[in-house]
């Protein structure tokens, strides 16, 4: 039995198996994002930037992530995860990406912001993760798929051109 996209059918993983990658992976991206954090403390900049990079850093990794895993639909568009890529899914997108990305974190920058009445921070905290990062997370999935020789919005009609 093979998969839609060619693949040969993988028998699933054992939860136990997904959620120890989850929390490995979930481990090395906190580790990540601490670390860049701190970087970014000594350099003299404010943490809430950090976030704000990691965040924006991360939504275009995971639709590329998505991009390279999932099955696509011929426009491009995502309508499954094969089980052979489930473990990198889980370790990979939920753990390490999950672990570097966070939204209680920018969550908490816009309600600080708010609070001290620096509402331009705000602005840009909540415009820069939410309209940065989903454009961010757009770009990552249509350079996967381009990478992988899709096109996104190239529906392929069924029928042959005249002439054929």
């Amino acid at each position: 039995m093979s998969h839609p996209d060619g693949q040969p059918a993988a028998a699933p993983l054992p939860a136990w198996k997904l959620v120890s990658a989850a929390f490995a992976g979930g481990v090395a991206g906190s580790l990540g994002r601490g670390l860049a954090e701190a970087a970014f403390d000594a350099a003299g900049s404010p943490a809430w930037t950090s976030r704000l990079a990691l965040n924006v850093l991360g939504a275009f990794l995971i639709g590329w992530l998505f991009g390279r895993l999932a099955v696509h639909d011929d426009r491009g568009a995502p309508v499954g995860m094969p089980h052979a890529h489930r473990f990198r899914e889980h370790l990979l997108g939920a753990g390490m990406l999950g672990g570097l990305t966070t939204v209680s974190g920018f969550s908490w920058d816009v309600a600080a912001a708010v609070e001290a009445g620096e509402f331009a921070r705000a602005a840009i905290a909540l415009g820069v993760n939410a309209i940065v990062g989903i454009a961010a997370c757009a770009l990552g999935h249509a350079f996967a798929l381009r990478r992988r020789g899709v096109r996104l919005g190239d529906a392929r009609d069924p029928t042959p051109p005249p002439g054929r």
